[in-house]
Parts: structure tokens; C-alpha cells; sequence
């Protein structure tokens, strides 16, 4: 097999001019029309009622939604990724910035106003088995949702079920909507919780980590059964995920998250085969190689992995400053602005012009061949 060269990404002085906000044209704007957008999002949580202080689990975020596009934000637990699903959907009150859908702002005022809402907008959450009651059938899970939003009565109620069933794949249907959640296995589960949220109608769907506690072997089943359905039902996609090697194939754009702080933006071909923030390396490069498990990459980012630091330490500053090797004083005393590399991405590091090693997920093996060599 051929190697790949791998070299350091070229950000020239035109490339590499600050912009005031995090936001960057759109890997999804080709999909089709934008649907949703949330412009300087933020949102801080009081460290206690006694204590002074607050905790910014999200800071300053735009990104943009278009009909069957796929975006993902990807990062560790507690980088602030649920809690941007959250302020999305209207679980969490925002404390600064706007969203818009359909190009008008949200103001959510009354029950019924959230009530239209959020038969724009809904949640696929991570436990499948916690979000849904055991004491109900898969019939009135489904049943409830489709009343409430759609109006329906009678024989139209039945109908919409049996197809809610058979848009998740999940036969014979009528056997299903007599279940209780127990009797289903974790993927069925989240399949009933899929079809719940597409009982409404939306036109976007938040999915907060859908894999994450199902078996491996059907992950990919719920991925591609979620790519069908946003192609199908046009959909708008916002894929959260701590695993950036399923968000590189089933993401149009990738939103690197730490800190609560978006620290790199792009493509996602580009953002994993190229990634340009430390952060992102050290993601990408902890990401399991199946034919080759025994490997150890000798990188910067294995140095970072092997630093103590929490993600809201730094109040001033880069937030990932206290784990990066390549951190000097200008990192601590001020927070990097985001920089435009190429036409379509940016990231927010003081040394984005330093040789750091490029790791790729598809040719890591050769990667640290040459990195032994060297």
C-alpha cells in the first residue's frame, strides 16, 4: 500500500485572519435549505446558591441546521454537547444569544407556543430504556404524541401508528405496539424512541449520543436507519457524539467541542484526516484501530492524554491550555479567536502554525511507522 505524506496543514497569512464569531460557511449548506440556526448560544449554571460564581457549560456556539444535512458535535463528557441538544429543543433556557427557525427568532412564551414548537423540534436521547415509561405500552408511547400533535382521531390514529412502526423497521408492527419497553431488547427501544419523536412530524431531530449504550454490533443499524430517514423525511440533523470516527461517515460537518467552547469546525472528511487543533488530534487519534489494537502513536495528543486538567478550569484563556504540550503563556492569559483555514474551516488555537502531527484515521499504521522512523 502506498504511504500518504503527511504534512502540516498550510495556514497562510490570507487563510488565517481572526473572524469575531465561531462561525464558518456551512459544510451542509449543499443539502438543502437551512431549517434551523443558533447564533452566540451560551448558557452558565450558578456553582451553588451560597457559592459566587458560575460554570459556562456552553459559551458563545453558532451552527446552522439544513434539511438532510447531518451535523455532529463531538467532544468528552461534559464538554457542554447535551447541553447544547437541550437548549435547542427548550428543555434548557438560554443566557445569552438567539435561535432561530425558519429565519424567525424563537420565543417560546406560553404552552402552546412551546407546544407548535416542538412539533418542529425533536429529541432522541441516550438511554432508551430511561426515556421511556414502564408502566405504558408501546402503543400509548406512541399513541399520545400523535394526538396531541397531529389532531388525529379514530381510524387515522391506527394508521399513523402501524406507519410510525414500519418507518423504524420494526415488524410485524402490531405485535410491537402491544408491548411493554422490558419485553423489547435496547435497540428496539431506541427504535420505539426514534418513532416517538417522528410522531410529531419535526422537520429537525436532535439525537443526543443514540448509540451510545446500545451493543456494537447494531450501532450501525440505528445510524443508517436515522441517514435513511433524514434523506427520506428531509430532515435536519444535529448528531452528538463522543466518538468522532462515526460522526467522520455519518456527519456532513463536524463541531469539535471543549469546554463547553467549539475549538474546531469543518468538513468532517477534513476535520478527522486533517485535524488542526490539538484537541481534535488527541480525539482522532484515540479512536480504536481494529487492525492494529496494539499500537501506541507517539504523537502530541498522547502527551495530552496523559495530562490531568478539567475542561472549565481556565476562566481566562485557552480552556485547553492546562493539557496541551504546546501551551506558553499567550494561552493561558488569552482565549484564541477562531481562524479561517481554507474556505470552510476554522479552529481556535494560538499555534495553529506549529508542526503537530496529523494523524488519519485511515492510515494510522503508516503514521506511526514514519513517526518511529523520524
Amino acid at each position: 500500500m502506498t504511504k500518504e505524506t503527511h504534512t502540516k496543514p498550510a495556514v497562510s497569512k490570507l487563510d488565517s485572519e481572526p473572524i469575531e464569531s465561531n462561525e464558518v460557511a456551512s459544510a451542509a449548506a449543499s443539502r438543502g435549505p437551512l431549517v434551523m440556526r443558533a447564533e452566540g448560544i451560551s448558557k452558565d449554571y450558578r456553582i451553588s446558591r451560597k457559592a459566587e460564581g458560575v460554570i459556562s457549560a456552553v459559551k458563545n456556539v453558532n451552527l446552522a441546521l439544513y434539511a438532510r444535512g447531518v451535523v455532529a458535535v463531538v467532544g468528552e463528557s461534559g464538554s457542554g454537547k447535551s447541553t447544547i441538544a437541550k437548549l435547542l429543543s427548550g428543555h434548557e433556557k438560554l443566557t445569552k444569544g438567539k435561535i432561530f427557525l425558519d429565519g424567525a427568532e424563537i420565543q417560546v412564551g406560553n404552552r402552546s407556543d412551546f407546544r407548535r414548537f416542538k412539533s418542529d423540534v425533536q429529541m432522541v436521547f441516550q438511554d432508551p430504556f430511561a426515556s421511556l415509561n414502564p408502566v405504558h405500552t408501546i402503543r400509548y408511547h406512541l399513541e399520545r404524541p400523535v394526538k396531541l400533535h397531529q389532531k388525529t382521531k379514530g381510524a387515522e390514529v391506527e394508521t399513523e401508528l402501524l406507519g410510525l412502526i414500519n418507518q423504524v423497521k420494526l415488524t410485524p408492527p402490531d405485535q410491537f405496539l402491544a408491548k411493554y419497553p422490558h419485553e423489547l431488547s435496547g435497540g428496539q427501544r431506541q427504535r420505539v424512541s426514534i418513532a416517538r419523536a417522528l410522531a410529531a412530524h419535526p422537520r429537525v431531530l436532535l439525537a443526543d449520543e443514540p448509540v451510545s449504550m446500545l451493543d456494537v454490533s447494531i450501532r450501525l443499524e440505528i445510524l443508517s436507519l436515522l441517514d435513511d430517514l433524514r434523506e427520506r423525511l428531509n430532515l435536519a440533523m444535529l448528531y452528538i457524539t463522543h466518538d468522532i470516527a462515526s460522526a467522520r461517515y455519518f456527519a456532513d460537518e463536524i463541531l469539535v467541542m471543549y469546554g463547553g467552547e467549539i475549538v474546531e469546525r469543518g468538513p468532517a472528511e477534513e476535520v478527522t484526516q486533517k485535524p488542526l487543533h490539538p484537541y481534535t488530534q488527541l480525539l482522532v487519534s484515540s479512536s480504536p484501530d481494529p487492525d492494529d489494537l496494539g499500537s501506541t502513536l507517539k504523537t502530541g495528543a498522547t502527551t495530552v492524554a496523559r495530562q490531568a486538567g478539567s475542561a472549565l478550569t481556565n476562566s481566562v484563556g485557552c480552556r485547553f491550555s492546562d493539557r496541551c504540550p504546546f501551551a506558553d503563556d499567550k494561552c493561558t492569559s488569552a482565549s484564541p479567536p477562531h481562524v479561517m483555514v481554507g474556505s470552510n474551516r476554522s479552529a481556535a488555537c494560538w499555534h495553529l502554525d506549529k508542526a503537530v502531527p496529523i494523524i488519519h484515521l485511515d492510515a494510522r499504521k503508516e503514521t506511526v511507522s514514519d513517526t518511529n522512523k523520524s
